[in-house]
């Protein structure tokens, strides 16, 4: 196999159109571009956040200073503004490319502002996941070079207000768009605080035209080289050496084999759900219909379950919180359609991973890449160990597919070229056979919420504007739901995605108030008596009632 060509990746004008700048779509990147394309929009990505303002500030003012922040974004990280195009061929995929068109000058920019930014005064007593089921079913962009990311406000009061990221899954992955959230409201802090000085240093700073030349690369030009090890005089390590995220070679080229093989072995050993609406959800005829369901511990829940994964004296052997909510997860299809015991099918999924860790130092930092920076490998979790306890013992089934999980990721960790590979990787995926609708589950784990979504503005002295919840989802045309995990002020965080035509929203429903019994089956109360299994109301589609007292994932 010959090395792909990289330049294919990089950014270049357009010789045809002044000001254009275009690059190829790689790796995830065309992945996402082909499901939004084949599958009505599956996969666009949504970002929601509550916030409390310090001072009140009437809704027009408010919706003046989110406007100028989504400006100065647009200065900041111009691929706010991209857009996508295809080259269309007979024999085979189409060709995407992302492409940046620069602000011609302070007119053009606002009519970008005028096309992408909504105040929804309408919302005031509904939900952010309210919005996004109204609008978000529609997939973007639906034709090239339409407009792919946008901004919902809706004020709640004069001190609360929502905003609502609503984008194509090309261009950003989920952590990205929590990047671009920070910085978002980074500059409405600033505008907030002083808006005159603050628009006044912010139009001596934009000269429109020329951010093309500061489009972020794709990631497979900004890879981490070698870093040795730092250590003091006394020979004491300060920061561990790190090796190169290697894009060419001996092991760049088993890297991508032994990804390859994964996927190609596992996808068809993959354990399926089977309570599925009948007849089955045909795309070909039927939009789907996203709807998302949220589960969040408590404070004291969410220790008990950290606290789980430890093993005394054995650091090694210990679980994290992700371990155990994926070998809870794992139970899920198996519960719901029990394989025989001779089984050699696999809990498989697609292992996403945040590629951040493997870039070079520049583009390292928690807010320095807010683009597509994730590496996938399959995970395979046998599901036979679904027969070696009675399911009656969910503790150690939870903690069994755990440790399954965790020799897993520990295999990914090891991969050399795991983000490297990722242009090549999505070459070979779109060139050969289209799998069949996926009905297993999907996941992601978000982690901490605060790493890339900053909770308060400024981080220091008297917030200005502080978040209070949030929430990240994605559209689904695919049967398989798509699950995420993650923590907001000490509490863990479950919510599902699914298409409510494909899968019944009882079910769904039944499967999260499962899924949180099975992680609260490995926490036990100091007096050793179990917890009991969360009701249905704790389940919610993110009611006004709860929104407030509850973080929303």
């Amino acid at each position: 196999m010959e090395l792909i060509d990289f330049n294919r990746f990089v950014w270049r004008t357009d010789d045809k159109i002044p000001g254009r700048y275009l690059r190829e779509a790689g790796g995830g990147e065309v992945i996402e571009d082909m499901w939004k394309l084949t599958k009505h929009g599956e996969q666009n990505l949504f970002l929601g956040v509550y916030a409390d303002l310090s001072t009140p500030l009437e809704a027009d003012s408010l919706f003046d200073h989110v406007r100028k922040a989504w400006k100065s974004l647009r200065w900041e990280v111009p691929t706010l503004a991209a857009t996508t195009s295809h080259v269309w061929h007979e024999d085979k995929p189409p060709t995407t490319f992302i492409v940046y068109d620069v602000g011609i000058s302070d007119v053009d920019v606002d009519l970008w502002i005028n096309e992408t930014v909504e105040m929804h005064l309408e919302y005031k007593d509904r939900t952010l996941d309210d919005l996004r089921y109204d609008f978000g079913q529609v997939p973007i962009p639906v034709n090239d070079y339409d407009r792919q990311t946008f901004l919902y406000l809706v004020p709640y009061s004069p001190t609360k207000f929502g905003l609502l990221i609503r984008t194509a899954h090309t261009t950003f992955d989920g952590a990205g768009i929590k990047i671009l959230m920070t910085k978002l409201l980074m500059h409405l802090e600033k505008y907030v605080s002083d808006a005159t000085e603050y628009t006044r240093e912010q139009d001596a700073l934009m000269r429109w035209g020329t951010e093309g030349e500061r489009l972020l690369p794709i990631v497979t030009e900004i890879l981490r080289k070698h870093e040795p090890a730092v250590v003091d005089d006394r020979g004491v390590v300060l920061v561990k050496e790190l090796p190169a995220e290697v894009r060419e070679g001996k092991e760049y080229f088993e890297c991508l084999a032994d990804v390859m093989n994964g996927l190609v072995s596992g996808i068809p050993r993959a354990h399926r759900f089977k309570s599925f609406i009948e007849p089955p959800f045909d795309s070909k005829t039927t939009m789907p219909k996203t709807r998302r369901l949220q589960h969040t511990f408590t404070v004291e829940e969410s220790k008990k379950i950290q606290a789980a994964g430890a093993v005394p004296d054995d650091p090694i052997q210990k679980l994290t919180v992700n371990h155990l909510v994926l070998g809870a997860l794992c139970l899920l299809p198996l519960i719901d359609n029990p394989p025989p015991p001779n089984t050699d099918a696999l809990v498989f999924y697609y292992g996403l991973v945040d590629g951040r860790p493997r870039l070079d130092k520049k583009y390292r930092g928690s807010l320095d890449y807010p683009g597509y920076c994730l590496g996938m490998s399959g995970l395979h979790i046998p599901a036979s160990i679904f027969h070696q306890h009675p399911i009656e013992d969910k503790k150690a089934l939870v903690l069994d597919f755990a440790k399954a999980v965790k020799k897993e990721y520990a295999k990914q960790a090891a991969y050399t070229s795991l983000v490297a590979i990722e242009p090549q990787q999505g070459d070979l995926m779109m060139n050969g056979p289209a799998p069949p609708p996926w009905s297993g589950p999907l996941y992601s784990a978000d982690g901490k919420g605060a790493v890339y979504l900053h909770p308060r503005y400024p981080a220091e002295g008297k917030p200005v504007i502080e978040i209070t919840d949030f929430f990240l989802g994605l559209n689904k045309c695919d049967p398989g739901p798509f699950f995420r995990c993650s923590e907001w002020r000490g509490r863990i965080m479950l919510s599902v995605d699914f298409n409510e035509l494909a899968v019944d929203v009882n079910v769904v429903q039944g499967w999260m108030n499962l899924w949180a019994e099975l992680l609260l089956s490995v926490a036990v109360e100091e007096t050793g008596r179990d917890y009991i299994r969360p009701g249905q109301d704790e389940v919610r589609q993110g009611s006004r009632s709860s929104f407030w007292s509850c973080v929303c994932m």
